[in-house]
């Protein structure tokens, strides 16, 4: 019974109400945001799911982007994918 869920696990709630919170939630400009919703991704989960190489085939998003997106995921002691 060890995976089951348990609500009063505190840390696993926050990390599991992180990875589904919506990216506009954050302090992201615009100039990154909309070209993240326009490739559908929408949470940090769904970010996380993402390499540089990846993002960087995303129209609108460059180098500059993705330093603003990882020092962003950082603070939350969380990094792209490799």
């Amino acid at each position: 019974m060890a995976d089951d869920f348990d609500k009063y696990d505190e840390p696993r709630l926050h990390m599991e109400r992180l990875l589904n919170a919506h990216l506009v939630e954050f302090d992201l400009s615009l100039r990154i945001l909309c070209p993240l919703e326009n490739a559908g991704i929408k949470t940090i989960g769904q970010l996380l799911q993402l390499n540089r190489t990846s993002l960087l085939g995303i129209p609108n998003i460059g180098s500059a982007a993705i330093h603003t997106i990882e020092s962003f995921l950082a603070r939350y002691a969380l990094s792209l994918s490799k």
